[in-house]
């Protein structure tokens, strides 16, 4: 049974609990803090529920925009150093915009380059080149160079300058004319009197007045229609046969030496040749060589035929041949002088 006279603090004993507990946990993890087995433990413990809730945690967060971000600025920074405070030991950079672009086939400088020289292993292209300075001409591109642009002005300042002295001479002309008496050619006057220099051999004069007197060495061409060469003419060919050779379409007549002491009049091809006067034939060779005379005249006499006596009157001694003889043996008359004409019969 209790003492009634007993009064018992419940704050008290709470308080004096507390502290007992907290002595005995106190005494507890300091006799365990000084055990290295339970410390290695307690740390394996520590770091694999650490690990554990961070790996849990970092796999229910999308860290990529995070990590990108932080990157970025990371770079931003980088790059903004670099503008500002890059040097090494072959490059200084104090631009402040880009200035050289890199691709896989142009390399572009924004702004001038400067350089004490340059060497160009192939080709170099510039559109605007401005020299300040020496150029060095002593080396063989500089020659082909200065010979190019010398041969290309001299080309362009030969046609401004023949152009210009033309117009120039034609105007003068015009309105002076022409002194040929100061004009020499080899130290002799290009016109001296009514004479040209005999240095003066070759023109290309198309119309001249009349000629006294023409020498021509080597071939010559008139109009197409003679030519001269090798000692022979031709009349509408430029190949004479032989000393003179005329063509009229497709005959032709030829004049030239048959053999020694023989000349020969008459064709080289498979043709007749006709005389005539008042274009008639009278006299006609064909091809075979068969000899027609019209009309023919021996000395005083001439000599024709007919199929009966002469009706015209004729030169004594003129013989007529019967073109149609018969049985009467009549072969010619033969005029006595006038219309008289004797009648000739073969012997029986």
């Amino acid at each position: 049974m209790a003492n009634a006279g007993v009064v018992v603090d419940p704050i008290l004993v709470q308080r004096l609990v507390e502290q007992a507990v907290q002595d005995n946990i106190l005494n507890a993890v300091e006799n365990l803090t000084s055990d290295p087995a339970w410390l290695a433990k307690i740390e394996r413990m520590v770091n694999q529920t650490v690990l554990q809730e961070t790996i849990t945690r970092l796999s229910a967060v999308d860290i990529n925009p995070a990590i990108k971000q932080r990157i970025d600025e990371s770079m931003k920074v980088f790059q903004q150093d670099i503008l500002k405070k890059f040097v090494s030991t072959g490059i200084t950079d104090q631009a402040t915009v880009t200035q050289i672009t890199v691709t896989d086939n142009t390399t572009v400088v924004g702004n001038c380059l400067v350089a004490p020289s340059i060497e160009v292993a192939e080709t170099v292209t510039v559109q605007n080149l401005i020299v300040k300075g020496v150029i060095n001409t002593d080396n063989h591109s500089w020659t082909n160079l200065t010979t190019q642009i010398s041969q290309k002005t001299l080309d362009l300042m030969t046609a401004e300058w023949t152009d210009g002295l033309v117009q120039q001479t034609a105007e003068r002309i015009q309105e002076q004319g022409i002194d040929f008496d100061q004009i020499t050619v080899g130290g002799e006057k290009l016109i001296n009197g009514n004479q040209l220099a005999r240095s003066i051999t070759e023109t290309n004069i198309q119309t001249v007045g009349s000629l006294r007197q023409l020498t021509v060495t080597g071939e010559a061409h008139l109009n197409n229609t003679i030519s001269i060469l090798n000692k022979r003419i031709g009349i509408n060919t430029q190949e004479p046969e032989m000393a003179l050779s005329v063509w009229d379409e497709e005959v032709s007549i030829v004049v030239g030496k048959y053999k020694a002491k023989q000349a020969y009049i008459g064709t080289n091809r498979d043709q007749g040749i006709v005389i005539g006067v008042n274009r008639l034939p009278q006299i006609e060779i064909s091809s075979e060589g068969l000899t027609t005379v019209k009309k023919l005249q021996v000395g005083l006499h001439k000599i024709s035929h007919d199929n009966k006596v002469p009706g015209w009157t004729g030169t004594r001694g003129d013989i007529v041949f019967n073109s149609n003889p018969i049985a009467d043996r009549v072969f010619a008359w033969v005029c006595l002088g006038g219309f008289n004409w004797q009648t000739l019969k073969s012997a029986e």
